[in-house]
């Protein structure tokens, strides 16, 4: 009996041992991502670094598309929230700008479609990031007039934002 719990102990501690190397392994390489990024290094290192599947990731590739995957689920519940904040509003001249937001939240939907292809295709995502960019500015920029009006958007734009920059640095170390 002895010997039967020694070598079940020393199989944990084998399991354990590679468990940890491996794990090392693969965060090194989102450490790597993060080190890497022009702009969005802390906010890489925020949502990577907590992230199970990006710490899984054996390249750049398969990080790009977890990071993809990432933001296109942020995104969406942005959206959601931005349609419930608009609905909500009882300000008309608010709700206004609102609904011009929100339509660029929609026009968005479809330029994160264009990202996912291009990823798919194995095509140069990070040229296709400016699409989607130009919707969140534009969404952006209905808050600046004179004077500046609240803006209840702009935590989730400045989120979006940097998942846009993140996709974009790592999307090119992948080329």
């Amino acid at each position: 009996m002895g010997k039967s719990t020694s070598l079940i102990f020393i199989r944990c501690i084998i399991f354990l041992s590679v468990t940890l190397f491996v794990t090392s392994l693969d965060t090194s390489l989102v450490n790597k991502a993060c080190d890497l990024c022009e702009n969005e290094q802390d906010f890489c290192y925020n949502v990577l670094g907590q992230n199970l599947e990006a710490q899984r990731a054996t390249n750049m590739h398969d990080l790009e598309g977890i990071t993809i995957n990432l933001a296109l689920k942020n995104y969406t519940a942005i959206a959601k929230n931005v349609l419930e904040v608009t609905t909500n509003e009882t300000d008309p001249n608010l709700k206004q700008i609102y609904r011009k937001c929100l339509h660029e939240y929609i026009l968005m939907r479809s330029y994160f479609q264009i990202i996912i292809d291009t990823f798919n295709s194995n095509g140069n995502v990070g040229q296709t990031i400016f699409g989607a960019a130009s919707r969140l500015s534009t969404c952006m920029y209905y808050f600046m007039g004179n004077p500046p009006l609240p803006n209840p958007f702009v935590m989730e734009n400045d989120n979006v934002g940097s998942f846009l920059g993140l996709i974009r640095d790592i999307a090119n170390m992948n080329n």
